[in-house]
């Protein structure tokens, strides 16, 4: 398995604190975060997601239809200071 890259990482942590609108009892299924990638990336982004979900940042929901995600409140605080522009990035969380 390859490794995730930095920016790959810090893109879907924002990519699903956009989709949650910075929730942390909104949960969304894979398609909607994947949405937000171009084609050729989703691959990527769907590897990378377990890699968020090791580091405490984005947590499973298992729900009766499928499984989606949701933020986990240290996933909050450190998508927030990545959009503010306090952080370069997801290995400062």
């Amino acid at each position: 398995m390859a490794k995730c890259g930095i920016e790959t990482l810090n893109a879907i942590l924002v990519a699903v604190y956009d989709t949650t609108n910075g929730s942390l009892s909104a949960h969304v299924p894979l398609e909607a975060i994947l949405r937000r990638f171009p084609g050729h990336l989703r691959g990527d982004a769907r590897r990378c997601i377990k890699e968020l979900i090791k580091r405490g940042l984005l947590t499973l929901h298992p729900t009766r239809g499928s499984t989606t995600y949701q933020l986990t409140q240290r996933g909050l605080e450190c998508s927030t200071k990545l959009i503010k522009g306090e952080i370069s990035s997801v290995e400062e969380c």
